[in-house]
């Protein structure tokens, strides 16, 4: 594996920290950064891995969702004029008889 070369800007409040860790461990702080990293991305990869069934599960039932019919749920459903009357008003809708009285 090739050794290369690249700057990193931080606080410097982090790199003393670095610093000190790296002495801790008796790595150079290059050593200890590239540890670190490793260990870092080793972990997300896992937690990737974890939750993948759980994020195509979702994306699934997103799918599925989105193929169903936006009023699916009030298939078969009737309503009285009453209700429909009730439903209208609530939504802003003009009465569907259009002038909202009806004749007795």
């Amino acid at each position: 594996m090739a050794i290369v070369r690249f700057s990193v800007s931080m606080p410097s409040e982090v790199r003393d920290r670095i610093k000190a860790h790296a002495a801790a461990a008796n790595l150079d702080v290059s050593a200890f950064l590239a540890v670190a990293a490793v260990a870092q991305m080793d972990a997300q990869d896992r937690v990737g891995r974890i939750l993948a069934p759980f994020e195509e599960a979702r994306a699934e039932a997103e799918a599925a969702a989105a193929d169903a019919a936006a009023d699916s749920w009030t298939d078969g459903m009737v309503l009285t004029a009453e209700e429909q009357a009730e439903v209208n008003r609530i939504l802003g809708r003009p009465p569907a008889d259009g002038g909202g009285a009806t004749a007795a």
